[in-house]
């Protein structure tokens, strides 16, 4: 399954959903539903190969600084459309080098805090769930049989990730095969995450400030299952929160298994 991984060195953790099962034994149509870290550096080759793909919509969450710091080049086939998760970047991707050490270099498991934090955040903050719901909003306007969607952030990792999640979910996708995908993310970031801290180590990082880099830049089963804890709590279940938190009714759920399911 980690074919689905795409050939993209300019950037990283680009994937896509396709080929995924479904419990009522459908399966997610090829090239319809990407996932992926920003689009700044990407070569024109790459660009083609996107485009090839007949993507026609790209959603940016990236915060307003992190879209300015590196902002997207440009999929010709497709319109664009910024929906922030957070007003402020709160996974750290804006923040300096300088401003992360004075913050983890002594707390070792300082990111890994800050990110089950982030993904509380995410399923409980009345402004990240409104962009979701956009989010959603989009997908549902725009669906269309030969429409391909690229949805991403920074690292395509944590606002993407719980785009993917709540995307899956509402596919009918099983929550083991669900897990995988999030996970995956650690596969497709692997040597972007090893460079990162290779080059720390260099500049003699402190082993807690590394610790907390890891963390940072990857995720953990323990950042989704803050989420989920903070879901089943309040809602019962995903998807329950999938139509009381973000407005998915069951005409909605079924119009998106029409357009991206086989």
């Amino acid at each position: 399954m980690v074919s689905r991984i795409l050939p993209i060195k300019n950037g990283y953790n680009f994937r896509e959903l396709g080929g995924y099962q479904t419990l009522d034994g459908r399966s997610i149509k090829p090239h319809r539903l990407f996932r992926t870290g920003n689009l700044a550096n990407l070569s024109k080759r790459e660009l083609v190969l996107l485009e090839s793909y007949h993507i026609t919509y790209v959603v940016d969450f990236r915060s307003p600084m992190e879209r300015k710091k590196a902002p997207d080049k440009k999929i010709t086939t497709a319109s664009y459309e910024s929906l922030p998760i957070f007003k402020e970047d709160a996974t750290q991707s804006t923040a300096s080098e300088a401003e992360l050490y004075e913050r983890y270099t002594n707390n070792p498991l300082g990111g890994q805090q800050q990110m089950r934090q982030v993904y509380r955040e995410m399923v409980q903050d009345p402004y990240s769930i409104g962009m979701y719901r956009q989010f959603f909003e989009r997908l549902l306007t725009e669906a269309d049989p030969q429409q391909a969607v690229l949805f991403h952030c920074t690292g395509g990792k944590d606002r993407t990730g719980m785009a993917a999640y709540y995307l899956l979910n509402a596919l009918g996708v099983p929550e083991d095969v669900i897990q995988y995908d999030y996970l995956l993310s650690n596969t497709a970031s692997r040597e972007h995450v090893a460079a990162r801290i290779k080059t720390l180590r260099q500049k003699d990082a402190s082993s807690g400030f590394l610790k907390s880099m890891h963390a940072l830049m990857s995720v953990d089963q323990s950042y989704l299952n803050a989420a989920e804890r903070i879901i089943n709590e309040d809602y019962g279940s995903t998807q329950a929160y999938l139509q009381q938190a973000l407005g998915l009714t069951t005409q909605d759920i079924e119009h998106l298994k029409a357009v991206y399911l086989d």
